[in-house]
């Protein structure tokens, strides 16, 4: 069969993208496997178009969105038009040209950044679709004002404008660019380039939806029915096939470009309002029913479809959505600016972090029993002002970081004191400090050591207020014995 893989594009009337690869079993049939959904657009998805890598979407949000099929995101959109998004196409691999209810053609360049380079003006009211001729020199377009323009591309500007007694619904060019078909309702017009004349006309019985060229003579016609039907418009318009292809009316057939070793044989791909999507075999030289290779039911309404080579390494199942995953958009533009930097960055401080809770948690551990030797201190204090008959402030005693001062209530034991009392104004706290806080870390054993020290600390703190409380009870005795 195909010599390469596919993947199958279809927007649907309930505003999403869907994708799906076709996989060649062993028996010859096809199954469709879906590989992403995407929900970018807030209306009815219209149009859809593929060149490379580069998927567009165009809806009645009047929006114009851009995935990267090889990455599976959403690279931009664009909001040139003010109207539902009516065509979308691709004219070689850079040039993306656009209509829409607003009256407007636009012409966007893909190498540009999908600059719009271009936009023809001259629709009175919404243009219905684009063709451009295989020569890129020449457009046409058709719109519900009852007219054809045809544009010369090279100048930008339009070259003829024709009159048409009623609205045509599409617009056609032939593959070899001979032969453009104009739909009105059910009928297909076949007009002749070098004349200008209307050659045949090609009755559906039914109202038209898609039109699709299999050959530069032969062409593929779907609409309200549930039939597709083959009609050879080189000999003037003669139904060559006709086949039921879905239960409710066709709204796409795309031909798939699918190497086949039987050069007569060609693969069409089919979608309809009833959700499914089937793939068929079709023998040009038969001409017989055309073999369903496979099927798949989307549950939704499908209204177009574009088929392309399947990305060869897709790197995830489903479209990022801009809307609700910004931020991690926001971390792969980072990453991809300055490599994996950022990663390492992440990794340390997510480690910082997780320091910072075990420290805090041994913080608070320290704290817990520097709050059991406080209550011990204060038993002590109480045991001390009863033996030598002192009093303390709340505040006599303030152990901190930046100074430890050692206070007296009484205003004469103070002044004789205060040259020989104790500051704890040592730097060499802070040191010990720091070493103990390294030697916990190193150690484990933060709680036992915080104790110990803490212990070793109070029972300073405690023996220079002894020795402070007994001198200054020698000093006033001292001085009521000079006094009598």
């Amino acid at each position: 069969m195909g010599g390469r893989n596919l993947e199958i594009v279809v927007g649907t009337n309930e505003e999403y993208l869907l994708g799906y690869q076709l996989k060649t079993t062993k028996d010859g049939s096809i199954r469709l496997q879906q590989t992403y959904a995407n929900h970018s657009h807030m209306g009815s998805v219209r149009q859809v178009a593929v060149v490379g890598n580069s998927l567009v979407s165009g809806s009645a949000d009047e929006v114009i969105r851009i995935f990267n099929l090889h990455s599976r995101s959403e690279e931009g959109s664009i909001m040139e038009h003010q109207g539902t998004i009516t065509h979308l196409s691709f004219y070689g691999t850079k040039h993306l040209f656009s209509a829409s209810e607003d009256g407007k053609i636009c012409i966007f360049n893909k190498k540009k950044k999908w600059k719009c380079e271009k936009t023809l003006k001259g629709h009175r009211g919404p243009v219905s679709s684009v063709s451009v001729h295989p020569s890129g020199k020449l457009a046409l377009s058709v719109g519900k004002d009852r007219t054809m323009y045809t544009w010369n591309l090279i100048k930008g500007r339009k070259a003829y404008i024709t009159n048409l007694k009623s609205a045509a619904d599409s617009v056609k060019w032939s593959p070899a660019g001979t032969h453009y078909l104009l739909v009105r309702g059910s009928c297909v017009e076949v007009y002749l380039v070098e004349s200008a004349k209307l050659l045949h006309t090609v009755d559906f019985k039914q109202a038209i939806s898609v039109i699709t060229f299999i050959t530069d003579e032969l062409i593929a016609v779907g609409g309200e029915g549930q039939n597709i039907s083959l009609y050879d418009i080189g000999s003037g318009g003669i139904e060559m096939l006709q086949w039921e292809a879905h239960k409710m009316r066709v709204k796409c057939i795309c031909v798939l470009p699918w190497v086949s070793s039987a050069t007569s044989q060609v693969y069409l791909a089919s979608g309809s309002s009833d959700g499914t999507i089937k793939i068929w075999k079709l023998d040009l030289l038969l001409l017989s029913k055309p073999k369903l290779l496979g099927e798949v039911n989307t549950t939704c309404r499908i209204i177009c479809m574009d088929a392309y080579p399947s990305p060869s390494k897709p790197t995830s199942a489903s479209y990022v959505d801009s809307t609700k995953e910004k931020k991690q958009e926001n971390i792969v533009e980072k990453v991809n600016d300055k490599g994996m930097q950022d990663e390492e960055d992440d990794v340390e401080f997510e480690t910082f972090d997780d320091g910072d809770d075990v420290e805090d948690e041994e913080l608070e551990e320290d704290d817990d029993v520097e709050d059991e030797l406080d209550e011990e201190e204060d038993m002590e204090d109480e045991l001390l002002e009863e033996e030598y008959d002192v009093e303390w402030d709340d505040e006599d005693l303030e152990d901190n970081d930046d100074n430890d001062i050692l206070e007296l209530e009484e205003q004469d034991v103070m002044e004789e004191e205060d040259k020989n009392c104790n500051k704890f104004n040592n730097p060499e706290k802070k040191k010990e400090k720091v070493k103990f806080r390294e030697k916990v870390s190193n150690t484990g054993t933060r709680t036992g050591q915080a104790a110990k020290t803490s212990t070793q600390r109070k029972n300073k703190i405690k023996d220079n207020k002894r020795k402070s409380v007994e001198a200054a009870v020698s000093m006033s005795s001292s001085k009521k014995k000079k006094s009598v």
